[in-house]
């Protein structure tokens, strides 16, 4: 069977908030090191980067997981809506 709509977003989700967690911390630390705590702290700063970069991916890829997991518009048993017409051979501009 199948998995829900809803269970594909879930797992969006949580792929997403797992690899914006990584990215976060890179970037985090890169910044951290870069350019220092300022008045936050390391950690409340750390954090803050890597719980943004998180709910930014796993909001997209939850998006991205759904619209990704819809129904097709066809089967291979259904016809296509649009009514495509075959083309003649090609004839030469001299037969009129």
């Amino acid at each position: 069977m199948e998995p829900s709509t809803f269970d594909k977003m879930k797992m969006g989700a949580a792929m997403g908030g797992t690899v914006g967690l990584c990215i976060g911390f890179v970037f985090g630390s890169f910044t951290l090191m870069r350019f220092g705590s300022g008045t936050k702290g390391p950690i409340n700063m750390l954090s803050q980067y890597m719980l943004g970069s998180a709910a930014s991916f796993g909001f997209f890829m939850a998006i991205g997981s759904v619209v990704r997991s819809e129904n097709r518009l066809t089967s291979p048993n259904m016809n296509l809506p649009v009514i495509i017409n075959q083309r003649r051979p090609f004839q030469s501009q001299q037969q009129h």
